[in-house]
């Protein structure tokens, strides 16, 4: 059977289209689907670049604030910072007019702050005075500009209008050792803040309306005074000494001074000592500032005052009274505090 004219033309058109069909499959697999997949890859590419930038930024950001407070750290060992911030908190003090003897320090620290060189140091700090310059102190303080933290802030109210006790933590952060980026500074640098400024003003309220003074209820009569027994007599005539009263409240140190205050707790006044001070039979040996546990007790101390009287050595931890000192063994003691006879029996 012959093909006739007009059916092998349909024929050619046919296979025509079908090998254009496959031509236009055969450029899109070979061209299109490339050039989608480049489309993809550069999509992505933006997506990354724009990452990349913000982190950029905020690596600038962070870059900035890091240098910023570098150059507000007081920079040293933990024990010479330690001593810049002590001797800067007594300025600030008597700069606000405040009795530097109503105030205690013990240290805190240095505790390692994460997994770097860094160390948390600084200042258990209590004291009374007038409300106005304690707003005044904490003012100064928390604005000054050093990179630092103030802490665990109380007020404490007494009977006297327009006075309270205060208590807090005056923390900042050492570098050891410190990088060769960070800048060197001290206290001589740090910038304390104004008191004329609008900002202090904002706490003016609280004084005026002396908002930590307790309320008192009127006594609904008044009753005779009663006549307070006359202290117990040694056989000098003097009042004899009672341990239990005597409270340890600092074990602090001041340009290489040692310092040791004890308070009375019935009527609150703080008494200074130093090492080789005598107190009735006991001798103030020395300040201990060993991390060392603490007697019947799974805690540890950081610092302790060392006594010695006829029957031996004792030790006695801040916030604790001189009735709850512990006896310490010899070999417990400071190399500098054992004697030589014991150290030259154990030389082995």
């Amino acid at each position: 059977m012959q093909i006739q004219g007009r059916e092998k033309i349909l024929g050619i058109s046919v296979l025509s289209c079908v090998g254009i069909f496959i031509i236009f499959m055969l450029v899109q697999g070979a061209i299109l689907k490339p050039a989608q997949e480049l489309k993809r890859q550069k999509a992505q590419l933006v997506l990354k670049l724009n990452k990349m930038k913000k982190e950029q930024e905020q690596y600038k950001i962070a870059e900035k604030e890091v240098t910023a407070a570098g150059k507000m750290i007081i920079n040293g060992n933990s024990d010479q910072v330690n001593g810049e911030m002590g001797e800067f908190l007594n300025e600030v003090i008597q700069k606000v007019e405040l009795n530097p003897r109503a105030f205690t320090r013990s240290p805190v620290g240095p505790n390692r702050v994460g997994k770097g060189g860094a160390k948390e140091i600084g200042w258990t700090v209590q004291g009374e005075g007038s409300l106005e310059k304690i707003i005044d102190l904490l003012y100064l303080l928390e604005n000054s500009q050093a990179f630092h933290k103030l802490d665990g802030i109380k007020f404490t109210p007494v009977n006297q209008p327009g006075w309270v006790k205060v208590a807090f933590r005056y923390l900042t952060i050492v570098l050891d050792p410190v990088p060769d980026a960070v800048k060197k500074s001290g206290v001589t640098n740090i910038v304390v803040a104004d008191l004329s400024t609008p900002e202090r003003q904002l706490y003016q309220g609280i004084v005026v309306r002396d908002i930590f003074r307790p309320y008192v209820k009127r006594p609904e009569e008044a009753k005779p005074k009663e006549e307070t027994p006359p202290a117990e007599q040694n056989s000098n005539g003097k009042p004899s000494f009672n341990p239990g009263i005597w409270k340890v409240v600092s074990l602090s140190e001041w340009a290489g001074k040692v310092e040791i205050h004890l308070m009375n707790t019935e009527n609150g006044s703080v008494h200074l000592y130093t090492p080789g001070d005598k107190i009735e039979g006991w001798t103030l040996l020395a300040v201990d500032y060993r991390r060392m546990p603490l007697p019947n007790s799974i805690l540890y101390s950081d610092s302790r005052v060392i006594l010695q009287n006829a029957e031996g050595y004792w030790a006695v931890e801040p916030g604790s009274t001189l009735a709850q000192l512990h006896q310490m063994k010899v070999e417990d003691l400071p190399s500098n505090l054992k004697p030589k006879d014991f150290i030259e029996n154990n030389d082995n």
